[in-house]
Parts: structure tokens; sequence; C-alpha cells
């Protein structure tokens, strides 16, 4: 009966891992759209702070007000302290990536971010206590290395500034999924409100000035929808698959963004930082399949304890 019992919880665990593993791959697509989308409406910096921040929590709030509608007792908008603090921590993160893309290259911006998998492996060694596997324990220096040669390529380039904004963005968005991981709770509408508070400290800027935006269409979808739907998608994640994991979803954009950029721009980075960001998205490549490896080798030692 226990056997029986032990490998029903198993099947549930794995339908569980990979349903949060699509999650958090949709996720990851459709964020790849996101730099893009903002370079296409050729907007001025308060204008896409406001813009973008003010439609996601729009939409959010929409969101949340409908699944409130259909279960009274549902989700909570921002779930206590915990909530605050990753809603504070993804405003700083919002308004960090938005002077990146606007302060180097977009294949700088997603290369960089990309080492997001290796801050959510420290941090949560530290604040969960969740030991990182040896193959991420490897992939840290590799990938700082990786990041390094892209910094260096901007202060050669005089994108310097970008480049360590992007590296910000990386260790905060990491913070915001460990936090939300430690809680155990649905943070999917807390995570997606963090661009409201830039946007509010971007509309005195953009009552002053007005809105500057040569097609301010591609910024309504990218507030509006894509970025939305993301941010719900990394944010649920955490529920199912750990922190480093639900991290891994943004090497898709890693590897796309910079793509949609050279398609539409013809953008393509300096030899040196693409040398570093090939160093990173080799590693995480490395590290995604010594992962999953190991994720099957600890299912087949399963599968015969549970059949005894």
């Amino acid at each position: 009966m226990s056997a029986v019992s032990s490998q029903t919880e198993a099947a549930a665990s794995a339908q569980s891992y990979g349903q949060g593993l699509a999650i958090v791959g949709i996720g990851g697509l459709v964020l790849s759209f996101d730099i893009p989308l903002i370079r296409m409406s050729e907007s001025a910096f308060w204008t896409v702070l406001a813009v973008r921040g003010l439609l996601t929590g729009l939409a959010v709030l929409l969101i949340w007000q409908v699944d409130r509608i259909r279960n009274p007792r549902g989700q909570k908008l921002i779930a206590g302290w915990t909530g605050l603090s990753i809603v504070a921590v993804f405003s700083v993160a919002a308004t960090t990536f938005v002077f990146a893309v606007f302060n180097t290259s977009a294949a700088n911006v997603v290369f960089i971010l990309a080492f997001n998998p290796m801050f959510a492996a420290i941090l949560s060694w530290w604040l969960i206590g969740e030991r990182p596997p040896l193959a991420t324990v490897l992939a840290i220096p590799a990938t700082l290395f990786g990041v390094l040669l892209i910094i260096g390529a901007g202060f050669e380039t005089g994108n310097w500034t970008g480049d360590l904004s992007a590296l910000a963005t990386a260790f905060l968005i990491a913070l915001a999924l460990t936090l939300s991981r430690r809680s155990r709770t649905d943070m999917r509408y807390t995570a997606a409100l963090g661009g409201l508070l830039p946007a509010l400290i971007a509309l005195p800027f953009v009552a002053g000035e007005g809105l500057h935006s040569e097609a301010i269409i591609w910024l309504i979808l990218n507030g509006g929808l894509l970025i939305p739907v993301a941010m719900i998608c990394l944010a649920i994640g955490p529920m199912f698959v750990p922190a480093p994991v639900v991290s891994m979803a943004f090497l898709i954009e890693t590897v796309l963004a910079p793509v949609w950029v050279w398609l539409i721009f013809g953008e393509r980075p300096v030899d040196l930082a693409m040398a570093g960001g090939g160093v990173v998205i080799a590693t995480l490549v490395a590290h995604s399949v010594a992962e999953l490896r190991r994720v099957r080798g600890q299912r087949l030692l399963a599968g015969p304890n549970c059949a005894g």
C-alpha cells in the first residue's frame, strides 16, 4: 500500500515539475521579445518606464480582479511583508533593466542577465539552505568569467554603465525569485506589480516633457500583454521547481533576444562581448544538461526503493 502511495506521490511530483518547466519556458520565450519591442517603439527613457510599468501593473490588477470574482478567497494581490519586499525588489529591477537597455547593446543586456541562475543558486544556498549541486558550483566561476569579459568590453566601448546596470538587474531578479520560493506562496501578481512604482516616479517627467515615442503601439503591446504574461509565469515557477531552474528560463531570452534585435536592427555586439556571451551560454547549456542527468539519476534510484 505504501509502495503504491509512494509511486503515486512520485508521479504527481514529476507532473508538477513538468508543469513548472513548461510555465517558466513560456515565460522565457515571451520575455525574449521585451527588448526588441522597446527598441521598435523608439521611445524615450521616461516614456518606457512610465508606459511599460503602468500598463503592466494595470493588466495584472485586471487579471487579479477577474480571479477574485471567480474565487473570492483566491490569491492575495500582495502576500504580506514578503510580498511587499518582492514588489520593492522588482521595482528597482524594472528601473535598472530599462536603464541597461538604453545604455548598452541588447546582446550585452541578455548575456549579463544570464548570470541570474548563478545569483539565484548563491542566494538560495544563503537564504533557504538549498545547497547547490556540484554542476552549479562549477558553473558559477565560468559564467562569472564570461560576464567579466562582457563588462570589460563595455569599458572599451563606453557601455559599462549599462552593463553594470544589467548585472544589478540579474541580482535583483534572482533575489526576488529566491524570496518567492522561500515563502512557498503564490507570488504571480506580486511580482508583476514591480513596474508600478517606477512608473509613478516617471509620470512627473512624462507630464513635463510629454510622451516621446515613434511607435507607441509596440510599447503598449509590451507592457500590456507580454510583460504581465512573462512575469506571472516566472513568479509561479518557484512553486514547482527550484529558483535556479526558474532562472534558467532566462536562457531562452539570452539566445533569442539578440537574434531578434540582429534580424530587425542589424545590431551586433563587439567581439569580446560575443566571446563572453558565448562562454555564458555554453556554460549554462552544460549546466542544464548536467542538472537534467542528475534529476533523472535520482528518479532512477528512487524507482526501485518505491517498488520495494
